[in-house]
């Protein structure tokens, strides 16, 4: 089952992309304002996003950036009013893969829509498993011997790189560049801080980061 998240406050313009695209065989989660989109992220792996710029709570292009620097890599197109080219160069900047203005054709939606749901499927990354460490990154969830541990996507994400070294040391600014992006800007304590909250976390289990001095961290397992 594909999941398409739709970010749009028009009632008319919803009701007629959930309708459509539901008898397409995708299922679309529908949350007329920007609250609560992040949290929909967290909870569901949603095959694409079709986020308006106008909402009556949030501006787009500012939300759009909020879901990528949370990490969330799953294809978005944007909805606008606007047509001005740079309008346009805007929205891809802000992360968008695609754009479509208003007034649009369902039929061309549909489409646009199914070549990024297939593109999303194809960039889905492969579990990953390290003795009783299971991560399913394209469903963001991660379990230990089967039980499942509670993490948020970054959380998620520091976990993963991790556990893909099978504990040899992960260099700090390789941890950066595929966490939270080569582009971005992110001090030792900002990365220090988020590699201590997924301590706590995994605590209970008995897994463990340790922290090599001068190069990196490293995922260790109970004995």
């Amino acid at each position: 089952m594909s999941l398409v998240l739709l970010v749009e406050d028009d009632a008319g313009i919803g009701r007629a992309i959930v309708q459509g695209l539901g008898g397409r065989g995708l299922t679309v989660r529908w949350l007329r304002q920007g609250a609560g989109v992040l949290d929909a992220l967290a909870r569901e792996q949603m095959a694409t996003v079709i986020l308006d710029i106008g909402l009556p709570d949030a501006d787009g292009l500012a939300l759009c950036r909020q879901i990528r620097d949370a990490g969330h890599a799953m294809p978005i197109l944007m909805l606008t009013a606007r047509t001005a080219l740079d309008d346009r160069l805007e929205g891809f900047d802000a992360g968008a893969d695609d754009y479509l203005a208003k007034p649009f054709a369902f039929a061309e939606l549909a489409a646009r829509v199914g070549v990024l749901v297939r593109r999303a499927g194809q960039l889905l990354p492969p579990p990953i498993t390290w003795q009783g460490l299971s991560i399913d990154r394209a469903a963001g969830t991660a379990a230990w011997h089967g039980t499942p541990l509670a993490l948020e996507p970054r959380s998620l994400a520091l976990l993963a790189e991790l556990a893909l070294a099978r504990g040899e040391v992960v260099e700090r600014t390789a941890l950066i560049d595929r966490v939270w992006g080569a582009d971005a800007v992110i001090t030792d304590n900002a990365v220090d801080v988020a590699v201590s909250a997924l301590r706590k976390r995994l605590g209970p289990c008995g897994l463990a980061i340790a922290a090599v001095r001068g190069r990196g961290f490293r995922l260790t397992l109970p004995e």
